[in-house]
């Protein structure tokens, strides 16, 4: 059944209610109209499977919803947050604070009203490092976790064993592509389940950082590839397929300023370190505020990944809550050989504003729907049944 949206604004999208469908759009067109489950299934999962064994330039932006169950949104967090507010903090910040479910919203205002308060030696600024260091302390506690097949969290597994499967049916799929170029992994996310599901599945990686015992940012890190010596006498030598180009865009738990070194440093998290040395999106360190590394280095490589010949992007678990991110991928989507597939949720507000905002690019997929109750088409671990032989025998008809 379907009905229309009310909302002046946005009338011509279109609600789908009590139905068990996958709807596949482009160019505002569904282009699984009155076809069986079954047949939008095994769709869904040729298109994606040829997009990703045979693009020459493959890149995916995971987002904070490939993490679920192991750690909330931060949305959910952010309420959490709040709670713990008490009543005289939450009167000396207001609106922003009362009205904000934007997380990063609300450090960045945070973090540009103590600069400005400090200027003014403002009474309130002991108000807002307050509520700062809270925020951030608490944020950086919800990702805090112990990545080992052995615990008995079984959120935590799960999310895990998500990751692995992800990275496993896509090297399968990649494993005959003549290109044999890295894959670009983007992700908003602090956790470090990409980097120990990689590990785990013997996927070579680089993050942006160099050295052993004091691993450094580099950022020229991510120009480097691995080759195979193995045969290293023949006059060409392999570069190893097995390999992911990770660019943590929003920083990470275990990313750190190192006085010492005047250095951003890659080192394990403890609750008991100082949590205003640790990198993440907008918390820049005060020594790199003016330059704003690393996440402009991390950007840059963003937008000219984005660029390059025969380009795909697929986003998962992301729901255009970054205005930045969002303009850098409306901006590739003008290039005839760049191909972007959304798996998402046309009814969620941004995500609905970039549809509507795209929907006559030829370029632009965007796919979700519900498959039964509270499991909807575009979760990661339904992409991932995609990527897999799930499908492949499934009825067409």
């Amino acid at each position: 059944m379907k009905t229309k949206e009310i909302d002046t604004n946005h009338t011509d999208i279109l609600v789908e209610q009590n139905t068990l469908n996958i709807y596949h759009y482009r160019l505002d067109k569904n282009l699984n109209e009155g076809k069986s489950l079954a047949k939008q299934k095994n769709e869904i999962s040729t298109f994606l499977k040829q997009h990703c064994s045979k693009a020459e330039n493959l890149n995916f932006l995971i987002g904070s919803g490939c993490s679920l169950p192991a750690i909330p949104l931060m949305g959910q967090t952010f309420m959490r947050i709040k709670d713990d507010f008490s009543n005289e903090l939450a009167n000396s910040l207001g609106g922003p604070y009362s009205e904000n479910k934007d997380i990063e919203g609300f450090l960045n205002f945070l973090k540009n009203k103590i600069t400005v308060l400090e200027t003014e030696d403002s009474d309130s600024t002991s108000t807002h490092k307050k509520a700062f260091d809270l925020t951030k302390k608490e944020l950086l506690r919800s990702i805090d976790l112990t990545y080992s097949k052995d615990t008995e969290d079984s959120d935590l597994n799960t999310t895990l064993e998500n990751y692995l499967n992800f990275y496993d049916r896509l090297f399968k799929l990649r494993e005959f592509n003549k290109q044999s170029s890295p894959i670009n992994i983007f992700t908003t996310n602090y956790d470090l389940f990409n980097e120990v599901s990689m590990e785990e599945s013997d996927v070579h990686y680089t993050n942006g950082f160099q050295g052993s015992v004091f691993r450094i940012f580099n950022p020229s890190a991510f120009n480097l590839r691995l080759v195979d010596a193995e045969n290293r006498y023949k006059d060409k030598w392999n570069a190893i397929r097995r390999y992911v180009k990770l660019y943590k865009i929003h920083g990470s738990i275990d990313w750190k300023f190192d006085k010492s070194l005047n250095a951003i440093r890659q080192t394990a998290f403890n609750m008991d370190d100082d949590p205003s040395n640790v990198l993440i999106y907008p918390t820049v360190h005060k020594h790199f505020e003016t330059q704003q590394s690393p996440y402009s280095e991390l950007f840059r490589e963003f937008s000219l990944n984005l660029q390059r010949k025969n380009s795909t992007m697929i986003i998962i678990g992301y729901g255009f809550p970054d205005a930045h991110i969002n303009h850098l991928i409306s901006q590739s989507l003008n290039n005839e050989d760049f191909t972007l597939i959304i798996f998402g949720d046309r009814n969620e507000m941004n995500a609905r504003d970039f549809l509507e905002q795209h929907k006559s690019k030829h370029n632009l997929h965007f796919i979700g729907g519900s498959l039964e109750k509270e499991n909807d088409a575009h979760f990661f671990t339904n992409v991932i049944d995609y990527l897999g032989d799930e499908t492949e025998n499934a009825d067409a008809e």
